[in-house]
């Protein structure tokens, strides 16, 4: 009986042996890759190019607005016209013939506008995440690099929450982040004329920033 536990014992004290080993060998890291992100000169640049995107909506936007408020001015005047007692009829007609016409096109140019706000603010919101995907991804790759040759075995990123809202890492002693490290190289082959830090980020299309107007008297 004996015999047959000897293989037994020692397959166990074996696997205690290499389970030691490897919790000897686990050098844990962690990271910051909210903070790597908005410190990227990828994220700065990009940043200036949706604001321009947004401004140039912007500006599209407030002309047709201008456009649309002219029309309204121009059907009211018209309207007034119609009060004049001496107006006849067939006068009448015609004046109301291009108050109407001026109408639509008033309401043309509020959808235009509509449209206008709403594609580029879906497109906005696209571009950002797209280019927010890639760099992640990006960023990822260079973390994991220089984890290795920092000889860590398990990478920790601190920025995010759990499924229960609590950081994903409540403690980590300072010699165990690696963020630092990471963001000089992701920032290594930064252009000369590259913003030395990153700008605002670009609103969300619902925010107040968003331009969405509509013409009075709709």
């Amino acid at each position: 009986m004996k015999s047959h536990l000897k293989p037994l014992i020692a397959l166990l004290a074996f696997a205690l042996i290499a389970t030691a080993g490897s919790a000897q060998s686990l050098k844990v890291g962690v990271v910051d890759m909210a903070s790597l992100f908005d410190s990227h000169y990828k994220t700065a640049e990009k940043n200036i190019v949706f604001q321009e995107e947004q401004e140039r909506v912007k500006a599209e936007i407030e002309r047709l607005n201008g456009q649309g408020l002219a029309l309204q001015e121009e059907a009211q005047g018209l309207a007034e016209q119609l009060n004049n007692p001496v107006l006849k009829d067939d006068a009448k007609a015609l004046i109301e013939q291009d108050a109407r016409t001026k109408v639509e096109e008033m309401q043309r140019k509020q959808q235009e506008m509509n449209a206008l706000v709403q594609n580029s603010s879906e497109s906005l919101k696209q571009r950002i995440m797209n280019f927010r995907t890639l760099l992640m991804d990006e960023i990822s790759q260079v973390a994991q690099e220089v984890a290795k040759r920092q000889g860590i075995t398990l990478l920790f990123d601190k920025s995010g929450p759990s499924l229960l809202g609590m950081p994903a890492v409540l403690y980590a002693e300072e010699g165990l982040e690696i963020t630092a490290e990471v963001l000089a190289e992701i920032n290594k082959d930064k252009p000369a004329d590259a913003p030395d830090a990153p700008v605002a980020g670009p609103a969300s299309s619902d925010s107040a920033d968003t331009p969405t107007v509509s013409f009075p008297g709709n």
